[in-house]
């Protein structure tokens, strides 16, 4: 189980994870290959849904689209759409709207900690990077985390909501020091920023390339993390059994634009530029580090998961989530990492 002392400082320059817009999912294979609901002859075509896709959470499922990897198991992803973060994005899912995402792991427990109506099918975004939180560079009374008084996180039961409490903690600044403010997104907090109402918030990593001058690093996640489950692939427990094929090619697709990524950043980075409308330079600084720091995963990582876990207690959730239940490994291609979060069998959840 992750325990305050074990995280560790490290120095690492990154940058700070987005809540925006859209990326692509589809589904992969698993040990026993495509099922026949995807067939690589007559791919069924799908839209997903990512959380902050304008941020490096769409970065696996634009190779992935862009280069076929969907296609090669039997899945098209058509469209790109938008999640809106949190909660939000989970209920595109259970609504129905969209099979499957890439959503942020605290809003799996807010919204279905039984793991009755939802399952955790594949991967995603494992490693703290780019989760960080900036002031502005004009502001002289902010120069470390000891200054901050007045925190934004973009909204409740994400990632970045987890952060606020986890970070502070782990920094050893006393409970109640703090003011947590919910700005609603990552645009939001950046006018709450600018206009003074905030010592800190998150940026987009590729914004803080961009704009280096105008703003300084205040709290790096990676300083004070190793590992932290930002986002998970997650589909509904009744898509899961009636498209198994489906979510098994988009494991295997996502899988391999990991390793696509490592293989050729330049050529991710292209991508993501196109997508995002900012430039290859500074999209292929996000690309190399995220891959530096293998922030993407294909598989389950019980570090990463134990990590995200205390952040969510800490930010007073009452929920206690049957991770035995809402992990499901049995869609995961057989190279990556099967393992169940700590204290589980490791043995497909049912």
């Amino acid at each position: 189980m992750f325990t305050f002392s074990s995280a560790r400082p490290r120095v690492v320059a990154v940058r700070l994870l987005a809540g925006a817009a859209a990326s692509a999912l589809a589904l992969s294979g698993c040990s026993g290959g495509p099922g026949p609901d995807a067939d690589p002859n007559a791919p069924v075509t799908i839209d997903v849904t990512v959380s902050a896709a304008a941020e490096i959470y769409s970065i696996p499922w634009l190779v992935a689209q862009k280069q076929g990897l969907f296609e090669k198991y039997g899945v098209i992803v058509e469209n790109i759409v938008p999640g809106k973060g949190g909660s939000a994005t989970m209920r595109t899912l259970l609504d129905g709207d969209i099979p499957i995402g890439e959503v942020s792991y605290p809003s799996i427990v807010q919204a279905d900690p039984t793991g009755a109506e939802l399952r955790v099918v594949g991967g995603g975004t494992q490693g703290p990077y780019p989760m960080n939180f900036y002031a502005l560079a004009s502001n002289p009374k902010i120069n470390s985390i000891q200054d901050v008084r007045r925190w934004a996180y973009t909204r409740p039961n994400s990632a970045t909501d987890a952060l606020s409490q986890l970070i502070p903690k782990l920094a050893g600044i006393e409970a109640g020091r703090i003011e947590r403010i919910s700005s609603g997104g990552i645009g939001e907090g950046l006018a709450l920023l600018e206009a003074g109402s905030v010592d800190v918030a998150m940026l987009p990593s590729i914004v803080a390339e961009q704009q280096p001058d105008d703003f300084k690093l205040i709290a790096s996640s990676p300083e004070y993390l190793d590992r932290f489950l930002q986002s998970t692939i997650t589909t509904t427990k009744d898509y899961a059994a009636s498209n198994p094929g489906v979510v098994r090619a988009i494991n295997a697709g996502y899988t391999d634009a990991v390793a696509s990524i490592d293989a050729n950043p330049l050529a991710a980075a292209q991508l993501y530029a196109e997508y995002s409308g900012f430039d290859v330079d500074a999209a292929l600084k996000v690309v190399r580090r995220a891959a530096t720091a293998h922030t993407w995963g294909g598989g389950f990582d019980q570090e990463s998961v134990a990590s995200a876990q205390a952040g969510v207690e800490l930010s007073g959730s009452d929920r206690e989530p049957d991770l035995c239940t809402l992990f499901d490994p049995r869609f995961l291609p057989a190279e990556v990492d099967q393992s169940l979060p700590a204290g589980c069998l490791d043995a497909p959840s049912s």
